[in-house]
């Protein structure tokens, strides 16, 4: 992993941020605190970005490449989409990581580290906390539709079809 240095300042970068669905819709101050709390990592394909069983504070954002997120060695996800979210639910729970996160190929990501979010005023932690819960209940819905899937599809039993 490489940590590539930016301006927090800058226009542009506050710009970009605006682009990640969680970012949008918070003030221009609070996404300026965000970005001045961030770091901008480059991973190499096959580098592991969040090992299983780890505990830390990072929550991160994809900007581009593809990534693999795996449990037990079994592939449940990946990600390639500007702005997916991952490494959250240890945030929510305080956990160890449930799940290894790869790179498939070169990664960007943002990453924040969640506890630097009690240095942000009271109605700006509230507001970022929103924004980040909305999405992870989004990916959260996400995931479920997509495991039921799965397990429905491995199920060794016939669908049993309710009579009305």
């Amino acid at each position: 992993m490489k940590e590539i240095t930016f301006d927090p300042t800058s226009a542009e970068i506050i710009a970009q941020m605006r682009c990640i669905p969680t970012m949008s819709g918070l003030e221009d101050g609070l996404v300026a605190e965000v970005v001045r709390m961030a770091k901008i990592r480059k991973y190499e394909k096959g580098e592991v970005i969040i090992l299983e069983g780890a505990s830390d504070p990072w929550l991160y954002f994809l900007v581009h490449g593809e990534l693999d997120i795996n449990h037990q060695g079994v592939m449940l996800h990946q990600l390639n989409r500007f702005g997916d979210m991952f490494g959250e639910m240890g945030l929510i729970d305080g956990s160890p990581r449930s799940a290894t996160v790869k790179a498939l190929s070169p990664a960007l990501c943002l990453a924040l580290d969640a506890s630097h979010f009690d240095s942000l005023e009271a109605a700006d932690r509230a507001a970022l906390k929103n924004a980040l819960n909305q999405t992870i209940c989004v990916n959260m819905a996400e995931r479920l539709r997509e495991a039921n899937k799965k397990l429905a599809e491995s199920s060794p039993w016939p669908p049993v079809r309710l009579a009305r």
